[in-house]
């Protein structure tokens, strides 16, 4: 009985954070691209990714299926970051709400695959991860253009910068888990 009122809480804190994320504090994660794409993009994927921690069975066994899995996920992060994307994710409800269905599901689908996968498969992925985060906070930070037309060019470069700081947590997770799973490969 315990565990079930655990569970529940958990689901119920899940959905709860959810509802935070992408409905409460839409409005004001949605004003400078830094807090959409440094702060809500990721904190949706994380919410997915624990949730998918939860369901213990969520697993794709197949290695071709999870390397055909990780680049559509590695696509359609791809696809959110795009400048055209992110504004019409700002300037239309009802694109936001699908872009925040779509990173959660894929934190979701992350978890199973990355459980199931060899340790190779699940390096490459978080370093191409995060050299794609990098690549995209180095445009953004460097390039005096305007990318995005709902946002100006200060918050394009803030955006960018902390980008390249998430990158680099990325890249020390990858770290991690290569001298985690180094010993276990042979």
């Amino acid at each position: 009985m315990y565990k079930q009122y655990r569970n529940l809480i958990f689901l119920l804190i899940i959905a709860l954070l959810v509802w935070l994320v992408s409905f409460y504090w839409n409005s004001w994660l949605s004003e400078t691209m830094m807090r959409h794409q440094v702060i809500q993009l990721p904190a949706m994927i994380l919410l997915g990714a624990a949730t998918g921690l939860y369901f213990r069975k969520l697993r794709i066994n197949t290695l071709a299926t999870q390397i055909s899995v990780l680049i559509i996920l590695m696509t359609s992060i791809i696809f959110w970051m795009l400048p055209l994307s992110v504004d019409l994710a700002v300037i239309y409800p009802k694109y936001n709400r699908a872009m925040h269905l779509h990173m959660f599901v894929t934190g979701l689908v992350m978890v199973g695959v990355l459980r199931a996968t060899i340790f190779e498969v699940r390096v490459a992925f978080l370093g191409m991860l995060a050299a794609m985060t990098l690549a995209v906070g180095i445009t953004l930070y460097s390039f005096n253009i305007l990318l995005c037309s709902s946002f100006n060019i200060w918050q394009q470069q803030e955006a960018g910068y902390y980008l390249m700081f998430l990158s680099g947590g990325i890249f020390l997770l990858t770290y991690i888990i290569f001298f985690r799973g180094a010993g276990r490969v042979q």
